[in-house]
């Protein structure tokens, strides 16, 4: 069989239907009250409070808390909702300053929210930012696992997330998975017989490939955009490289990508997942894509080494119409 994201339960078109639906709505409703917002539909929305653009941005860490559970290893999913959200509002120009988290579970397992929680703060200091609390909901019936959600409230700077032709693009590696994907891969393991989400596939340790956190890149980030280097920067994440078209107006890319990490090539494997698809719903090992001038470059991958990252020259930014053209380490190309 040959798996793909809708196989498993979840279609891309229509999640993107429904994100047209809902854009279309929130406009309305801020006209309406005469609100100006900016950058709805982005990686961050921004209200504009007295001299301030202040931006609020929720996300959660999903059906991968599935495989922490039973591997025991659910502080990691603290630790992901935070670095979901930081590395989200940053490539919008937000600074991180306060977050709120929600935590739901079947039943009141204390050691299980410690887990939790104790992840959560662990990230937080990393990405510097207080939590301010949140809400933690024991929903019988209604849950038969834990979710994890934060909000984290940011300061917009002065910052247009746009590439430009002639731009050069920069990858920063992932440090795997990170926190999409996982209703694929779940689905690809158990119909393969790995139902625990543990064992060793070509030399790979699955348990411990699939509870790797998701990397920080917010300070790497802020410090790039603080420094006048980045013209247009995106999250890999839901989507995968369909994201990056966020950031192409009147341009395309064209990226020369690396040979992924082995996990992606297990999963592809196993799954009979076409390329296509694996280049549509995972990061395929870089994390974060930055388009800046060329004389910035070696500063750039100075900055990426100093947080302790490597990172890639990938390609260019070319006049186009918003297309990301990709050319595989096997030498395929996608667009």
């Amino acid at each position: 069989m040959s798996w793909s994201y809708a196989k498993a339960g979840l279609d891309l078109s229509k999640h993107k239907s429904m994100h047209k639906y809902v854009l279309e709505l929130l406009e309305g409703l801020a006209k309406d009250l005469g609100v100006e917002i900016s950058g709805l539909g982005g990686y961050g929305t921004a209200i504009k409070i007295g001299s301030y653009k202040m931006m609020l941005h929720v996300d959660g860490v999903g059906t991968k808390t599935i495989v922490l559970e039973k591997l025991g290893k659910l502080k990691v999913a603290g630790w992901d909702c935070v670095a979901m959200n930081v590395n989200d509002v940053v490539c919008d120009g937000g600074i991180p300053i306060a977050l709120v988290d929600y935590v739901s579970m079947p039943r009141d397992d204390v050691e299980i929210f410690r887990e939790v929680i104790e992840g959560l703060v662990e990230a937080a200091r990393i990405a510097k930012l207080p939590v301010l609390g949140g809400e933690t909901a024991i929903l019988r019936d209604l849950v038969s696992g834990v979710d994890v959600v934060c909000t984290v409230l940011a300061i917009k700077k002065n910052f247009v997330n746009e590439a430009r032709v002639g731009d050069i693009v920069i990858g920063v590696e992932s440090w795997g998975l990170h926190a999409n994907g996982y209703t694929l891969v779940r689905r690809v393991l158990e119909s393969s017989g790995y139902r625990e989400y543990r064992g060793v596939v070509d030399g790979i340790d699955l348990g411990e490939e699939l509870s790797k956190p998701t990397a920080i890149y917010s300070n790497l980030v802020l410090e790039v955009i603080t420094r006048g280097l980045a013209h247009g920067i995106a999250h890999i994440t839901g989507g995968a490289y369909t994201k990056v078209k966020r950031i192409l107006r009147g341009t395309d890319m064209v990226l020369d990508m690396p040979k992924p990490p082995k996990i992606f090539e297990v999963i592809m494997r196993l799954g009979n997942v076409p390329i296509e698809e694996m280049y549509r719903v995972f990061n395929m090992g870089i994390g974060i894509i930055i388009t800046t001038s060329l004389e910035n470059q070696e500063e750039i991958l100075k900055i990426a080494e100093k947080f302790g990252f490597k990172a890639y020259v990938l390609g260019k930014v070319v006049a186009g119409d918003g297309k990301v053209r990709l050319k595989l380490f096997d030498n395929t190309l996608l667009i």
